[in-house]
């Protein structure tokens, strides 16, 4: 399967680590050049801010504008793809999950999140299906409102995200809450953003703060109403996530990542 790494091209660090751990896997990737945050006027930042109900970061969009980038590129390739941020530490084993998931026949409208957060997510009780070798499985998830470090769509997926994004939205928490979207959430997890990573001794040139300054819709009402919209279709996720399945941590195997290993 090919892998799409969205980096933004002075990240020397991020690019370096990510070759090496690519060629440590064996696994084939090309970097994604990401949209610049210096290249967004406060005009864009405003524009942007008054179709998101929360505060927007310049950084924010133009997280937003590469992932758009990222599903263009898969939809002309025409192939399920994985695409990782430049942060994403992968499993040894990752090659594998990447296999089940390519060999599956899914539906168009299929995504799978290989990402491990600290948070609980809503997930149905028993998984979809696993693996051959009976180590990995795949799990619907009901409510998901963090990462896009590591995810896989297919192109008909990718269009369709496309084509609901036409606006800024924060790129994770409005990507998992599709209604038309079956995401699947793939166990052990065989991503997860070096921040989550102990003290590894690469970690702080991964960590970023901001000191910029937060837009807002200028709308109240507007604001209000786009809240409101968010919030029915969580509530919507909810129903459906008491109804089949229960909030749970997601399931990690740490002796699988070898960070600092050659």
């Amino acid at each position: 399967m090919k892998i799409l790494i969205i980096s933004r091209q002075a990240e020397e660090t991020r690019r370096r680590f990510q070759q090496q751990q690519m060629k440590k896997l064996g696994l084939d990737y090309e970097f994604l050049d990401a949209f610049e945050a210096g290249d967004l006027s406060d005009d864009d930042c405003q524009t942007a801010a008054n179709s998101w109900p929360s505060p927007t970061l310049r950084q924010d969009v133009a997280c937003f504008t590469s992932h758009r980038m990222a599903w263009q590129a898969v939809v002309d390739r025409g192939e399920k793809t994985l695409i990782l941020e430049d942060d994403a530490v992968l499993s040894e084993d990752i090659a594998d999950a990447l296999r089940a998931i390519g060999d599956r026949n899914d539906d168009w409208n299929c995504a799978y999140d290989l990402e491990f957060v600290p948070l609980p997510h809503i997930l149905a009780k028993s998984w979809s299906w696993i693996d051959r070798g009976r180590r990995f499985r795949a799990t619907r998830v009901f409510q998901n409102r963090l990462g896009l470090a590591g995810y896989v769509i297919g192109p008909r997926a990718a269009a369709k995200m496309l084509e609901d994004t036409g606006s800024y939205a924060l790129v994770d928490a409005y990507f998992w809450h599709r209604s038309w979207l079956k995401a699947y959430q793939i166990e052990p997890a065989p991503v997860i953003q070096l921040r989550f990573v102990g003290d590894h001794a690469e970690k702080q040139a991964f960590l970023r703060t901001s000191t910029d300054t937060a837009f807002r819709p200028r709308s109240k009402l507007r604001k209000n109403l786009m809240r409101l919209r968010l919030e029915t279709i969580k509530a919507r996720n909810l129903v459906k996530g008491l109804l089949g399945g229960k909030k749970r941590n997601i399931e990690i195997d740490p002796a699988s990542f070898s960070l600092g290993s050659d």
